[in-house]
């Protein structure tokens, strides 16, 4: 029988992670808000149509969770640098608990309607534009700095994980809602759920000890004021930082030019490829596969060293395997093409991520983490309206070529820095 210095020997990252109690008491919420994240979209999307048979208010839905963090973002992390990063995701958390609660009450009271429901999915979007940043920063107070490529792999595999788990649970609930209590009952039971495991990611917040404590501020003036110096100090920390700005860059390139094709992918199966549905679900598993294996392979490698290469070719990869996939009609060349791109787009994106985490001084960490999903988020959302609007005079083929080749040229601008910069980035900080 193997000891569990052995398991966590063999689980590598993963169990050098979860070996740490502080950061296990944190996943275990985390695994918990994942899934609820997922649920509460598909049950927002399932009930805007419900509502309108409308795609357009099912889009303005969608739109009303993704906007508030691009908008609120460098606001939120300014925020929890200030007032601390567990408080703050705490208070957002559970703010984000009463109105899913809300929201089902609407729902069971029969007053909901489309308005009503991109109100409150706006508002609860703006809550969870304060909770993300803050959560992020918070685990390099949770866990050794050895261990935070780990922690940081752990959590994206978990997310990734959740995106193929909470939509199963979402709609099981929706089923099952429905047929017990009649449409939209299932809804209301979906956004219940939303609530119970964002209070379990409460609950592991207030588990967790804060290992490495941040200084107070001062909090001599008025408020206001100090949080809008603090938002300009955290611009300026990134725009005086060369090689944060090198990642940011290509970050951007990323996001608006490499990972639109997601939000693409019902055009280019129809029109490429002569798909339906069922085959519009095969391209976004392939994809979805790609991406939790290497997400996986992340938290199992669990080191800083590499990253920076690991970032640099991934976002050359995804850029060379969408320029194979629209350069043939092949179903198989299509899936493979999705499945490389959808794994290398997560490595680029996990080697951003953790670099900026491993660098970043922790007085500015959740302004710049902020601007990280600011980003990630705001990008392929102009990404998609961009090209959509270039596949109208060209078609998907030429629109993806040309936004795959645009990310190889910020390559040849960024990567070679970028690459001669790795061991000052990946280098060990005291």
């Amino acid at each position: 029988m193997s000891s569990p210095k052995n398991l966590i020997g063999y689980l590598g990252g993963i169990g050098r992670a979860l070996s740490a109690p502080n950061y296990r008491r944190y996943w275990y919420g985390h695994v918990f808000s994942a899934n609820g994240v997922w649920i509460y979209l598909i049950s927002s999307q399932w009930l805007a149509f419900h509502l309108t048979q409308s795609p357009a208010w099912l889009g303005a839905v969608g739109f009303s969770y993704l906007a508030p963090l691009f908008v609120l973002g460098p606001l939120a992390g300014a925020v929890a640098d200030r007032c601390g990063h567990r408080r703050t995701a705490i208070i957002a958390l559970s703010l984000g608990i009463l109105f899913a609660i809300l929201t089902a009450a609407a729902i069971l009271a029969q007053v909901m309607t489309p308005l009503l429901l991109v109100f409150l999915t706006i508002v609860q979007g703006s809550f969870m534009s304060f909770d993300f940043p803050a959560r992020q920063a918070v685990i390099p107070q949770l866990i050794e700095r050895a261990n935070l490529s780990a922690a940081i792999g752990m959590n994206t595999t978990t997310f990734h994980t959740a995106g193929f788990v909470g939509p199963v649970i979402g709609a099981a609930l929706l089923s099952w809602g429905n047929d017990i209590f009649g449409e939209p009952g299932g809804a209301a039971l979906s956004y219940l759920a939303t609530a119970f495991a964002f209070s379990m990611m409460v609950y592991g917040l207030t588990r967790v000890k804060i290992i490495a404590p941040l200084p107070m501020k001062d909090r001599s003036g008025s408020l206001v004021n100090l949080i809008l110096e603090d938002i300009r100090a955290g611009l300026g920390y990134v725009l005086s930082n060369s090689q944060l700005r090198l990642i940011m860059m290509l970050s951007i390139a990323v996001a608006i030019c490499l990972r639109s094709y997601q939000n693409l992918m019902a055009g280019l199966a129809d029109s490429v490829f002569g798909l339906d549905e069922q085959g519009l679900g095969s391209l976004l598993a392939a994809s979805g596969i790609g991406a939790l294996t290497v997400a996986l392979f992340f938290s199992i490698r669990g080191k800083t060293e590499g990253l920076t290469r690991i970032f640099v070719l991934g976002a050359a990869v995804t850029a060379l395997a969408l320029l194979v996939l629209v350069s043939n009609t092949h179903l198989t060349m299509a899936l493979v093409s999705l499945a490389v791109a959808g794994g290398a787009l997560v490595g680029a994106s996990l080697g951003a991520q953790t670099l900026i985490q491993h660098m970043v001084l922790d007085e500015y960490r959740a302004r710049v983490i902020s601007v990280a999903v600011a980003i990630s988020v705001g990008g392929p959302a102009f990404g998609t309206l961009f090209i959509g609007w270039v596949a109208e005079m060209t078609g998907f083929r030429w629109a993806l070529a040309g936004a795959a080749v645009a990310v190889l040229i910020v390559l040849l601008m960024t990567g070679w820095r970028l690459l001669s910069a790795a061991p000052e980035m990946e280098a060990e900080q005291t």
